[in-house]
């Protein structure tokens, strides 16, 4: 039982594009996060504090509680995963061509 169950109120749940928004407007993630990357972390992600027996089915959404999901990303250490990757420059005498 969550507190908002013991609350008499509604928990707060949230489908993958509502917690992507959240993540987005409050600033949660280091870049803009999709639904679909949402839902890849979800899937994949061993510390991903909702797991699919825990999920509710509403018409064709997952909702699970936003609650767990804003903790996960808060005490996320860094994201994981692809992306684009930091360029280094070259070392020293490296980028230049040697005469010819």
């Amino acid at each position: 039982m969550t507190a908002d169950d013991e609350k008499g109120g509604m928990p707060d749940l949230v489908t993958f594009t509502d917690i992507a928004e959240r993540l987005n407007a409050r600033g949660l993630v280091s870049r803009p996060i999709t639904r679909q990357g949402v839902r890849h972390i979800a899937d994949t992600d061993p510390d991903w504090p909702i797991p699919p027996e825990r999920r509710h089915r509403a018409g064709r959404v997952w909702m699970m509680e936003w609650g767990p999901v804003e903790e996960f990303f808060r005490n996320r250490d860094k994201p994981r995963g692809r992306g684009a990757a930091e360029k280094t420059a070259p070392k020293g005498d490296e980028s230049e061509k040697p005469e010819q």
